[in-house]
């Protein structure tokens, strides 16, 4: 008896040593920016699990984020969309890359979720279904007890283990497992520049109205020095009308967030 005790014990002590650790989960996201249209947009994302929380970002964030973590100064390109840090048991700061600025709004989501009977093997685990509905959308979740974080993709956690498959009804949006990594590039979370600005979502949201209103203010006042070419590489006049025509046409079109009930309700 005592022997029999002493496996499991080993066992458990093994399995918690595995998944206690620091780990990177990888995630392939399906999303439409339209929900009028039927193109959709893939990003491989990335979720990092770190003893004083997690963060979720694309892979190109990733990798720049990575590069200043070693104290690279140079110029290269993220892509900062859908970019969160969670902390503690529900704290999750979403951050927002406007022009030249980044804002920070952190708020305690509330998730109620629904686990359901349902078992299926997904990606080689065990998992079982939940369903939740947050902010506008109805959520269809897999989640496996192997992998025992309450953890999951952009702001989403709470299940008894790692959530490895997400989708909403209305087919908006999706993210689907695609790998576990314990080796990783390990980073302080919020190695961000500038430093974000913290705001309510009240002053976010007016803070995304004036942008659509005036996008091009800092360089029209000069405040900004950018020069505009042409194809021939002649330097010319910018017409900011027609470029801020341009640019509400693509936020209006664009408008489809996670957080449906959220959506900016441009002018």
């Amino acid at each position: 008896m005592r022997n029999r005790i002493l496996i499991v014990s080993i066992l458990l002590f093994v399995f918690h040593s595995l998944y206690s650790q620091d780990m990177r989960i990888d995630y392939n996201l399906v999303y439409k920016e339209d929900s009028l249209s039927s193109e959709n947009v893939t990003k491989k994302m990335v979720l990092l699990i770190q003893n004083e929380g997690s963060k979720f970002l694309t892979e190109k964030q990733y990798s720049l984020d990575s590069l200043r973590s070693t104290g690279f100064t140079g110029f290269a390109m993220g892509d900062p969309d859908f970019y969160v840090i969670k902390k503690g048991q529900n704290t999750a700061s979403q951050y927002y890359f406007i022009f030249r600025d980044t804002y920070k709004l952190t708020t305690q989501p509330k998730f109620d979720w629904k686990i359901e009977k349902e078992v299926a093997e997904k990606y080689g685990y065990k998992c079982q279904k939940a369903t939740l509905n947050y902010k506008g959308r109805t959520w269809e979740a897999w989640f496996t007890q192997e992998i025992p974080v309450q953890e999951g993709p952009y702001v989403f956690k709470g299940l008894p283990g790692l959530i490895v498959y997400m989708k909403d009804t209305r087919g908006s949006y999706e993210f689907a497992f695609s790998g576990l990594k314990k080796t990783f590039h390990k980073m302080e979370l919020e190695n961000i520049n500038p430093k974000p600005l913290e705001v309510s979502y009240n002053n976010l949201k007016k803070i995304l109205i004036d942008y659509y209103n005036d996008p091009f203010r800092e360089m029209k006042s000069g405040n900004i020095k950018a020069k505009f070419k042409d194809e021939k590489g002649n330097e010319i006049q910018p017409d900011f009308r027609e470029m801020t025509k341009n640019l509400q046409s693509s936020l209006k079109k664009h408008n489809n967030p996670i957080e449906l009930s959220d959506a900016i309700k441009y002018p």
